[in-house]
């Protein structure tokens, strides 16, 4: 179980926009659309040949073949991602939000000068994918890139040059949170959970049973015994209970009553139960302090690009979209 609630954003700073456009468009649906098949969402390539400029930037348009081609390229490389983006098409608001993605991307490259390093980059990248296909087994499995793109709106080059261009962009992230730090903390903790049923991985539990099972866990602790072991004992959290119920990052990755308590609690003090919407959390704070970014582990890595996208966008990038109610992304 993560204590995060937010959905971090991948390196190219766009998963957290599409969940909230795709939220959106998912609401007021009726009961005969639920019921769609799976075949009729899958995502369907997107047209690459329209010359329409469907937005601008400081310094540059949004071609929509070009938006399309990213599009479909980023379907191709995220399953997840493909199935939610197959409004896409019919969606102006899910689609505007893709474009200013895309704009910041190629604003963000022209800040970045071009290298060879970022080609070779790219070749290693792509390899990855084709070893990958080769060891897939079954029938009517691809077992080239070639065969694996076909169709998907996109060519191997075209391919290559995302490739080359995301690690420029990543190039860009880095060297705007060069020398930024982030407030890091190492946390032990036992998640006694509160379940009503409908969570089958989880123990049937009352609150006022949580509660009291979560203080007996304090006791113990109080009274000397061995954090790890009890870890193993009463610890409902899978996303620790093998290391002993340490989590390490930044405060900001969990929810506020545990971000609280790890910016808060005393350093090796055992806090009494603190309740959240996972459970009871019985918590030990075993360091804390400011570490460079460079050091951090992916997770905050991700959420520091978003906020230097979240910025970028809000006082650099001048985005417009030229979209209007009447196009849907045609």
């Amino acid at each position: 179980m993560r204590l995060s609630k937010k959905w971090i954003a991948g390196s190219l700073a766009f998963v957290l926009i599409l969940s909230a456009a795709i939220a959106g468009c998912a609401m007021g649906k009726d009961n005969k659309e639920e019921e769609q098949s799976a075949e009729s969402m899958e995502f369907q390539p997107l047209d690459t040949t329209s010359k329409k400029v469907v937005a601008e930037y400081k310094g540059g348009k949004v071609v929509e073949g070009d938006l399309n081609r990213y599009i479909n390229i980023i379907a191709y490389l995220d399953p997840q991602l493909s199935f939610m983006m197959s409004s896409v098409k019919d969606n102006q608001e899910l689609k505007t939000e893709l474009a200013k993605e895309y704009a910041a991307r190629q604003y963000m490259l022209t800040k970045i000068k071009d290298d060879p390093s970022f080609a070779k980059q790219a070749d290693e990248t792509l390899k990855q994918i084709e070893d990958s296909l080769k060891q897939q087994q079954g029938q009517n499995k691809p077992q080239t890139l070639d065969e694996a793109i076909k169709g998907k709106g996109f060519d191997k080059a075209q391919l290559r040059q995302f490739f080359v261009e995301y690690h420029r962009v990543n190039q860009y992230y880095d060297e705007q949170l060069k020398g930024q730090t982030y407030d890091y903390v190492k946390v032990q903790h036992v998640l006694v959970s509160i379940n009503d049923g409908s969570q089958k991985d989880q123990p049937k539990r009352t609150e006022e049973q949580a509660k009291k099972r979560a203080e007996e866990v304090k006791k113990k602790l109080d009274n000397g015994g061995d954090f790890a072991k009890l870890v193993k004992e009463y610890s409902d959290d899978p996303g620790s209970k093998d290391s002993n119920g340490i989590y390490e990052g930044t405060p900001d990755q969990f929810v506020p009553e545990f971000a609280k308590a790890c910016r808060e609690l005393p350093l090796n003090q055992i806090s009494d139960p603190i309740k959240t919407d996972y459970g009871f959390h019985i918590v030990k704070v075993l360091d804390r302090g400011k570490k460079p970014v460079a050091e951090a582990d992916e997770q905050v890595k991700m959420q520091k690009r978003q906020e230097v996208y979240d910025l970028l966008v809000k006082e650099e990038l001048g985005f417009k979209s030229l979209l209007s109610n009447d196009q849907k992304g045609s």
